[in-house]
């Protein structure tokens, strides 16, 4: 327990990551805006009949 481990990474592995956690972040971005959105539309009809109602 007492040993230290070196973590190595080579440049390509690192740009590699970048772009999967880029990849990530926008995907997760894009659900979240299109979760909003919903909520939004269903809000704005339920304003929309209670006031016809």
């Amino acid at each position: 327990m007492g040993g230290t481990t070196m973590l190595t990474l080579a440049l390509s592995d690192i740009a590699t990551l970048g772009t999967q956690v880029a990849m990530h972040g926008a995907i997760r971005a894009s659900e979240i805006a299109g979760d909003e959105i919903f909520e939004m539309m269903v809000a704005i009809v339920i304003i929309v009949y209670d006031t016809a109602a």
